[in-house]
Parts: structure tokens; C-alpha cells; sequence
């Protein structure tokens, strides 16, 4: 509907014309003609031009209205908290496709909690500079003490030990109850032959999570490490029985038994699919022991079982033979050990 007032404005406008009109119509001059001609088209096309900003405007000025409302997005709340521990169950087992999967639709919600299991599942799949930049960025908020204790492991994992002390020593200062902040320290002690900061970091992990396995058993790998064979064999006990399936706790248990001399006893959980990784860690101890003959004969036995070409076993071999003066003394020959266990 026309604006009364710019309907007033047109027909002040009209009247303008047809008095100009009429002034000009009563000269009789030809000049003045063709004036009238030129000005009659000019007041025209003046006069469409108002009659199109009339109509025009108001709707320009009208507010308008989303195309369609139902699309409009709405906020996307953060997860609850069952599912953030389905989705660290995935991280800590391991099943990382599935932990992708289910942290997909809950990057919408910006939520820090989120973020921080981004990170953890950068460092599980072994993405540490995405791991360091998502840690970082919670350093000062609310979950700033697993922020640092991520951190820390993906610097010991990056082999950068003095970032890795500073993150992890913040984070056990922000919450004491981290273990595997703890559990990281103490593997980081190890490396650097600190044991009594390794004894009060494992303590402390083993505290905070009694039912962890991975504690008990890089405990024991530490006194492996110090030749305290008894000890390590009581922790490595201790976190098989919690983990009965995990091949590096069956391995290092066998070398804690042989490293007593206990070489019959160091196969007392092997089967025939592991065999010939326990024959080599026990032909190890055995070497290590001194016991040369019985090493050889371990190592030999593990070749001639092993369907694959046993690399472990050849070059313990090569090592053994340089003991005995059998070749030449080779300063770069090392015996190959079990893997150590990492956070």
C-alpha cells in the first residue's frame, strides 16, 4: 500500500508539472517549443524515478525474516560425561578408529574436555606435534594439570627430557593424584640413571592407580635396570596376573627369573608362539651371567624355531661369539635386550 505521505509528495509533484506546462504553452515562440518538448520528457522520466523510490523504499526498509527458521543452528551442548569415559576407554585400549568415531560429533561443541581428549588421541596415535599444540592450549585453564601431564608424556615420547621434567613436574604440582604423570617420571628417572626419583614417582603412580598394571610392571622394569632381580620379579608377578595377555610383561618376567640363575623357572608362562622370544631373552640373562655355553644353546634354539629369521637371536649370537674369542673383538657389538616399556 502507497505511503499517504508519499502520495501527497506526488501529487504536489503533478501540480508543479501542469503549471509548467501551462506557462510554457502559453508562449508562442518556436525555441520555446522545443523547450517545452525537452522539458516534458525531462519532468517524465523525473516523475517515474519518484514513483519507483515510493514503492521501493518501505520494503528495503523492512526487516527481513530468515529464509527458513528450522535451519537456523543451534548450540550443541558438550558431552555428557559417560560418553567422554567411552571415548578415553577407546583411547587407553588402544581401538583409536573407534575413538575418532566418537569424538567426530563432539567437536561442535568447543567444549575444553573435548580438546583435551583431541590431544590424548593425537598422542596415542603418534601425531605429537598435533599432540604438544592441543596440550599447550589448555595450560591455563581448567584442566590445566592433565594438560601438563599430556604434555609431559609427548615430550618423554619425543625425547626432549628437559620440557618433559618441567610439564610433568607441573602437573603433579597441580594434582598430586596423577599417576600417569607419576608413571612418566619415573620411566624419565630411569633414563637418567635417578633412582631415588624413580622409587618416589613409581610409588606414587602405583598409589594413585593400585589396579593399574603398567605401573607395577615399569616399576619392575626398573629394578631390572638397577639388577635387583627379586624385586622385579615380585612387581612383574604382580602386573602379569593383571594383565595376563601382555606379551612385554611375560618377556621381561622371564629375563627376572634368568637373571637369578632361574632359567627353567624364566619358561614357566611361555607358549609355543612366544617361545623362541623367551629362549632369547634367557640365552641374554644366561650371557650376561656369564654362562656362556648355556647361552649359546638358548640362542641356537631360538633360530631353529623361530619360522623367520631371528634377528635377535643372530646377533646375540655374533655377540657371544666375540665373548668366547671365537672372532676377532668387535667394540660396536651389542647384545640386543626386551624392549623397555614406554608411558
Amino acid at each position: 500500500m502507497l505511503d499517504p505521505s508519499r502520495a501527497a509528495d506526488l501529487v504536489t509533484l503533478e501540480r508543479a508539472h501542469g503549471a509548467a506546462l501551462a506557462e510554457l504553452q502559453a508562449q508562442d515562440r518556436p525555441q520555446v517549443r522545443g523547450n517545452l518538448r525537452r522539458w516534458h520528457r525531462i519532468a517524465a522520466m523525473a516523475l517515474c524515478v519518484a514513483m519507483l523510490l515510493v514503492l521501493v523504499t518501505p520494503a528495503l526498509a523492512r526487516e527481513r525474516a530468515p529464509a527458513n527458521p528450522a535451519l537456523a543452528v543451534a548450540p550443541v551442548a558438550p558431552p555428557t560425561p559417560a560418553a567422554l569415559a567411552m571415548l578415553d576407554a577407546a583411547i587407553a585400549s588402544g581401538r583409536l578408529a573407534d575413538a575418532r568415531a566418537l569424538i567426530a560429533p563432539m567437536w561442535a561443541s568447543s567444549s575444553p574436555d573435548v580438546a583435551l581428549r583431541g590431544a590424548e588421541l593425537a598422542l596415542a596415535g603418534g601425531s605429537l606435534p598435533e599432540a604438544v599444540d592441543g596440550f599447550t592450549g589448555l595450560t591455563d585453564g581448567p584442566l590445566a594439570a592433565l594438560a601438563w601431564q599430556g604434555l609431559g608424556i609427548t615430550r618423554l615420547k619425543m625425547g626432549d627430557t628437559t620440557a618433559a621434567a618441567a610439564a610433568l613436574d607441573k602437573a603433579v604440582a597441580l594434582d598430586v593424584g596423577l599417576a600417569r604423570a607419576w608413571n612418566a617420571r619415573g620411566v624419565l628417572a630411569d633414563r637418567q640413571r635417578d633412582w631415588a626419583t624413580a622409587d618416589t614417582a613409581y610409588a606414587k603412580a602405583i598409589a594413585a592407580a593400585p589396579g593399574d598394571a603398567a605401573m607395577l610392571a615399569n616399576r619392575g622394569w626398573s629394578m631390572l635396570l638397577r639388577g635387583h632381580h627379586v624385586a622385579a620379579e615380585r612387581d612383574l608377578e604382580r602386573a602379569l596376573a593383571m594383565a595376563p595377555a601382555n606379551r612385554v610383561m611375560r618377556t621381561n618376567l622371564a629375563l627376572a627369573r634368568a637373571m637369578q640363575g632361574r632359567y627353567q623357572d624364566a619358561f614357566r608362562h611361555s607358549d609355543r608362539a612366544n617361545l623362541a622370544v623367551d629362549l632369547n631373552s634367557v640365552g641374554y640373562a644366561a650371557m650376561a651371567r656369564g654362562d656362556l655355553a648355556v647361552a649359546e644353546a638358548y640362542f641356537n634354539r631360538a633360530l631353529s624355531l623361530n619360522p623367520q629369521f631371528d634377528r635377535a637371536a643372530w646377533a646375540n649370537l655374533q655377540y657371544l661369539a666375540d665373548l668366547k674369542g671365537r672372532a676377532g673383538p668387535n667394540p660396536e657389538a651389542r647384545p640386543e635386550r626386551v624392549p623397555q616399556p614406554l608411558p
